[in-house]
């Protein structure tokens, strides 16, 4: 073989699996194959989550210490939701919860990491197509001709899956109801308030299926963007354009840019045979927020962990691939799957069910929000039954509680 890890796609999810590799077994041969000309990115809201650095003991003190302090433009402490109805509920706590990124710096830091623990970081060069040799993945065939093969391969393509589809003769199109397309305004000489908090905006004219955002980057420096359902609009942009319009905000933008967010269940399979699927490719981006950042380093943590221990103690593949499978499923996929949840309900509520849902929360419940219990959830709808039983009982439905 080549190399021991061939792994496909430089973004966060591909780049943690790499050092997470190299973390745990120093003389395993990594290669990242990227296939643009540089590793690097702007297009999401850059925002990430300090708690996961906290789920990966050691890799992720270890992470924090060698990524560029200019990486953290800015510390958040919690966030300002804007209803239909033009309420404003702000939550805001002492500590600090995360960070608005330098994304573009934070993928550069960790590719530079990568690189320094011994990784192999090939830029410029796009994946033609997957070899399959009996029931397996032989080689990865570049656009070039030349055939990379491995022990193990890694698909952390993102939302496209580009090995994976591929491999596996998947022709289905990507199902635009579990996509969220959208656009962003980097902006700079805005004056904003309430610059340590997210600013979160739901309205179904303005952004349907979806929210929009500003996360600011400083006093007067802020990402301004929105994601909508994908089935639900033919074209983001015009929407981009009224909610800037609407904003009424000081400032000019000086890019602007869209992709797209999966915002899908966690499947039942997310390896076959050799093969890995990881970060975004293996669907664990939050399908509530679209925030992907955090999950991709974890998941490529956990692939890391059991390949690189695997490779020392020369163990089975497939056997390896599984128990990543089935840890990395176990930490992740309950939450997610009440995520999930969560989202579709929200995307089937009208502006008038999200006033009566969002301001029967209170403060103390959206200060914990991502983790209430199933008795405080069931607390909440007693009291939006209250207002509204019809739309109680829907919710009810949604959550299957």
């Amino acid at each position: 073989m080549d190399y021991d890890v061939v792994i496909c796609g430089a973004g966060p999810a591909g780049l943690s699996t790499g050092i997470s590799t190299l973390f745990f077994n120093k003389k395993a041969k990594v290669l990242i194959l990227e296939s643009r000309d540089e590793v690097g990115e702007d297009k999401c809201a850059e925002g990430l989550s300090e708690s996961w650095f906290h789920k990966m003991p050691d890799y992720g003190l270890f992470l924090l210490s060698k990524l560029d302090e200019k990486c953290f433009e800015n510390e958040m402490y919690g966030m300002v939701l804007y209803l239909p109805s033009g309420k404003k509920i702000k939550i805001k706590i002492n500590e600090k919860q995360g960070w608005v990124l330098n994304k573009d710096l934070f993928l550069k830091s960790l590719a530079k990491t990568f690189e320094w623990v011994g990784g192999e970081l090939r830029t410029s060069t796009s994946i033609f197509r997957p070899v399959i040799k009996g029931d397996r993945l032989d080689a990865i065939e570049t656009d070039e001709g030349k055939m990379m093969t491995s022990n193990y391969f890694v698909d952390a393509t993102g939302l496209s899956q580009n090995v994976w589809r591929k491999a596996l003769n998947i022709e289905e199109p990507i199902d635009k109801r579990e996509v969220e397309v959208c656009f962003q305004y980097k902006v700079l000489g805005c004056e904003l308030e309430d610059h340590d908090l997210i600013h979160l905006y739901f309205n179904n004219d303005l952004a349907p299926g979806g929210y929009a955002w500003i996360f600011p980057k400083g006093p007067n420096k802020a990402n301004v963007g929105l994601g909508c359902q994908g089935s639900r609009v033919k074209n983001v942009l015009p929407y981009m354009e009224k909610f800037w319009k609407k904003l009424k905000m000081k400032g000019y933008p000086v890019s602007k840019k869209g992709g797209a967010v999966s915002t899908f269940q966690i499947p039942e399979k997310l390896v076959w045979s050799n093969l890995a699927c990881v970060g975004a490719s293996a669907r664990f981006t939050n399908p509530i927020h679209g925030g992907g950042t955090g999950p991709a380093l974890f998941s490529g943590y956990i692939l890391g962990k059991h390949v690189g221990n695997a490779l020392k103690n020369d163990a089975p593949v497939e056997k390896t691939l599984l128990n990543y499978q089935e840890e990395v499923k176990s930490k992740l996929e309950k939450k997610h799957e009440i995520f999930y949840r969560l989202k579709t309900l929200f995307q089937n509520l009208s502006d008038d069910e999200l006033n009566i849902v969002f301001s029967t929360i209170k403060k103390d419940e959206w200060l914990r929000i991502m983790n209430l219990s199933k008795r405080d959830q069931l607390k909440i709808i007693a009291r939006i039954s209250k207002r509204n039983l019809k739309l109680g009982l829907k919710i009810t439905r949604y959550l299957k509680l």
